[in-house]
């Protein structure tokens, strides 16, 4: 895809993360549901969940053999299109890559439930790309990995980089709160296209910080014409949320659609503060298909409750 049409895609992330306020009495969950399930894994395994991650993809540069055992060799999904299932698919992939010639900078990482989500700069033959890698742990082993990257660019107009920001982690009381908020925001105004809810008050309309690479400004107030032209002349299709995740004040939106008839995937991360989505950085990617699995589908038990609350 050349700079033109990416730039038009990110001004569509920049807008859609602008979609402001969407009102609970039009999307939101009942106070009972929750946004995906936990598994109740104690703040020790999610520190070794976490740990396991990073000293992985420190590998991918380093080659350290001991870090590649926290996969599961019997089980081990991959979604990236670039690499094939199993342990072998990814040491494949990895010695494909001349070296020296990748690293993975994680610049923040989340943790919920099963997931670690790692948001990262890394750096390929191709050049340095702006990233997420989720992976999936069932009895303290990696079974299963999503990727999206897209070229990173230099700042915005908006004087914003597409990594640049807040990095810590808090609020942690308030994880399924945030999640719930920005789900009702993606499903009721880019999935729904209910443009009658954009602006506050659940956005903070006139502070809202966008690292979009196409974005001009920072607020919500230029972004409604623009995002409301894309979805209603049918440039772009947002057709489903595959996940929610997050920890604490970050909230990372997984979902799919379409921009100019491509089958695009949308990573959306948003900052929730005071109770208002605030921040906002995106991974816009053409959606391709994996050597070795399916595209990414969700579970029941990570989708189903969400999917519900929009009947």
């Amino acid at each position: 895809m050349n700079r033109k049409a990416r730039i038009a895609v990110a001004a569509v992330g920049a807008s859609l993360i602008a979609m402001s306020g969407p009102s609970l009495a039009h999307a939101t969950a009942p106070a009972s549901a929750t946004v995906t399930t936990r598994d109740g894994s104690s703040a020790n395994t999610a520190a070794k969940q976490k740990n396991g991650v990073l000293n992985l993809l420190a590998a991918y540069r380093t080659g350290n053999a001991a870090a590649f055992d926290v996969i599961n060799p019997k089980k081990f999904i991959q979604h990236d299109p670039q690499v094939a299932d199993g342990l072998s698919g990814l040491k494949a992939w990895l010695a494909s890559i001349p070296q020296g010639q990748i690293s993975v900078k994680p610049v923040r990482v989340l943790v919920d439930g099963p997931y670690v989500l790692v948001h990262s700069e890394t750096i390929l033959p191709s050049g340095p790309t702006v990233a997420w890698d989720v992976f999936r742990f069932e009895q303290g082993k990696i079974v299963e990995h999503w990727a999206s990257r897209q070229p990173e660019h230099g700042p915005n107009p908006a004087g914003h980089t597409e990594l640049d920001g807040p990095t810590a982690v808090t609020d942690h009381q308030a994880t399924q709160r945030n999640k719930q908020l920005a789900w009702t925001a993606m499903a009721s105004i880019l999935r729904d296209g209910d443009f009658s809810l954009f602006g506050e008050p659940l956005y903070n309309a006139a502070g809202y910080i966008q690292h979009s690479e196409g974005t001009t400004t920072d607020g919500t107030a230029h972004s409604k014409a623009v995002l409301q032209q894309f979805v209603e002349s049918g440039t772009l299709v947002y057709t489903k949320i595959e996940k929610i995740l997050g920890e604490g004040n970050f909230v990372l939106v997984i979902g799919k659609g379409s921009f100019a008839g491509t089958p695009f995937s949308f990573y959306d991360m948003f900052r929730v503060d005071k109770g208002k989505l605030t921040e906002h950085w995106d991974v816009l990617k053409p959606l391709a298909s994996s050597p070795g699995a399916a595209p990414m589908t969700p579970t029941l038990e990570e989708v189903t409750d969400l999917e519900a609350l929009s009947a």
